[in-house]
């Protein structure tokens, strides 16, 4: 099996989920676009590692893990991660800052901040809409809360970076 099947099945461990809500909550530390998440879902049924459990209009498909399912994502726990992968489009450009002008720079991290403080404000919204949930369901959120928490952090972080670089920009073109 794929990592992304095994992510999948990490997903549906928490609670039944659709497609659309599948990717959502993917998107909190993996992407993955639907053209892999519904052949996933697929093989994933094939293997009965998991089950649609209900289709309320007929259209959107409720997904479900099996106890099967839940055993492969035990074991699963206990193998060693890859290493986090790294694609940051912005990271190469800041690479090219010594051949670019002043203004552009700061352009550059303008646009940078502006990424961080509308992921910050989406994360803190959503982490606090779990902090609203009954006990019961807060308890079974809580992993989603702990990513939560740690992307709030790497958003401030990021943001406290680019005010160290506006500075050493500044220096930089003096």
């Amino acid at each position: 099996m794929n990592t992304i099947s095994y992510v999948v099945l990490a997903m549906l461990v928490r609670s039944p989920l659709t497609g659309y809500e599948l990717k959502r909550f993917l998107n909190l530390f993996w992407e993955a676009h639907h053209s892999q998440i519904y052949p996933t879902l697929k093989e994933l049924r094939k293997q009965e590692l998991i089950e649609i459990i209900d289709i309320p209009d007929g259209k959107r498909k409720i997904y479900d893990i099996t106890p099967a399912g839940e055993e492969l994502v035990k074991e699963w726990v206990f193998t060693k991660s890859h290493a986090p992968s790294q694609k940051d489009e912005f990271l190469a450009k800041v690479f090219t800052i010594s051949a670019l002008d002043r203004d552009t720079s700061k352009f550059l991290i303008m646009e940078r901040k502006q990424y961080f403080h509308e992921q910050l404000n989406e994360y803190s919204q959503v982490l606090a809409s779990v902090e609203e949930l009954s006990a019961e369901e807060r308890r079974k959120n809580f992993g989603r809360e702990l990513i939560l928490e740690r992307k709030i952090r790497l958003c401030k972080e990021e943001l406290a970076w680019c005010a160290w670089a506006e500075e050493k920009i500044d220096e930089y073109f003096k």
